[in-house]
């Protein structure tokens, strides 16, 4: 009988029907014999509207307040998947807060790291035979105060939990199974992944890949915590992120596309928008990698996106890499490259993004 910790997201959550649905999965995993810790996110776009309504009252709202009023999604969530699961099975099911099984954090409020997890409340419900549905996303500080964890924060939650009451697994459920070998939403023909070492796991996270937060792959990692992807509606496995994945060493993993990027081209060279902070690469400099191969005028400006190939192979498939640089020097609308260990980047005009990133996919992934 094992012991496994799930977390859903806000897409299982996000209408009374679906929660019925997840209740229903959830009673019969339970049924199979497994004994289950649920984290549930906020129901669908729940944490935008609040956020909204803060900022609707002010430019700049007190972080400790917006932390009491984002933190009521996680606790809407939690009360109605448990009156779900209740309705199936009575006194199945019971809810808590972050802060009512000991999740303690720093004082950083909005962005809050986990110092521990006391727990005592999760290991007596499961002794009673309960099913535990925890709020993600949130905790308490050491001073007493509400906190939240920032965005992933459930993801984080629930690697957190698995660590602290030692289970077996910990599930990660959305509405897409996996890692791609590129988002379905812009591929024909992608590959899922299934199985990625953390340190994979995590470039391509923060590169802008949604199915792991990098938070959450970070925390897995100091943890020692296995983390398997799956899909809410069937309950199938996708990807397992591990501490050594059995793929060949010399493959390419994954193609990010983010479209979401600013280029500006002046005098000093290239710039990005500072809030990008994982774009650490973005002002010119001999140690970086990064080429410009193609420049606009002084203070013109480009929306764009980054193309990043992941993968520890990228030194030893010159044939293909020699058909990239084919795609990339034959087109003006390529405007620079960063290249890595790890990882090849390219920023493009995000209105020919797709047209490259659909041929770099082909040549890589088939």
């Amino acid at each position: 009988m094992a012991l496994v910790v799930q977390k859903y997201g806000g897409s299982s959550l996000a209408t009374p029907d679906k929660i019925k649905a997840l209740a229903e999965r959830i009673v019969s995993r339970y049924d199979k014999g497994d004994r289950l810790v649920i984290v549930v996110s906020a129901m669908g776009n729940t944490t935008n509207q609040l956020e909204a309504k803060a900022n609707a009252l002010s430019k700049d709202p007190d972080p400790r307040e917006v932390d009491m009023l984002i933190s009521i999604g996680e606790r809407e969530s939690i009360s109605l998947v448990a009156i779900a699961i209740n309705s199936i099975r009575p006194g199945l099911a019971i809810s808590f807060t972050g802060s009512q099984i000991g999740l303690i954090t720093d004082n950083n409020h909005r962005n809050a790291r986990i110092l521990e997890i006391k727990g005592d409340r999760l290991v007596d419900a499961l002794g009673k035979g309960k099913i535990p549905i925890i709020a993600g996303f949130q905790g308490v500080s050491t001073d007493k105060q509400i906190t939240t964890l920032g965005r992933g924060g459930s993801d984080t939650t629930a690697v957190a939990v698995t660590a602290a009451i030692k289970a077996d697994s910990c599930e990660i459920y959305s509405d897409v199974v996996g890692v791609y070998s590129a988002d379905p939403k812009n591929c024909d023909a992608p590959v899922l992944i299934k199985e990625l070492d953390y340190e994979t796991m995590l470039t391509i996270s923060s590169l802008g890949a949604k199915v792991l937060k990098d938070a959450a792959v970070e925390y897995a990692h100091r943890l020692g915590v296995k983390i398997t992807t799956g899909l809410t509606w069937t309950g199938e496995t996708g990807t397992t992120v591990c501490k050594e994945s059995s793929l060949d060493k010399n493959k390419f993993i994954s193609l990010v596309l983010n479209d979401k990027l600013s280029y500006k081209q002046t005098k000093d060279g290239l710039t990005l928008p500072s809030d990008l902070s994982r774009v650490r690469f973005c002002q010119l400099s001999d140690s970086c990698g990064l080429i410009v191969l193609n420049s606009l005028p002084d203070n013109n400006s480009l929306h764009c996106s980054s193309l990043a190939l992941v993968g520890s192979g990228l030194r030893s498939e010159g044939v293909k890499l020699n058909d990239m640089k084919n795609i990339i020097c034959g087109n003006s609308r390529i405007v620079a490259a960063d290249i890595s260990d790890i990882k090849f980047e390219i920023y493009t005009d995000t209105a020919i993004s797709r047209d490259v990133f659909n041929k770099i996919h082909h040549i890589f992934f088939g």
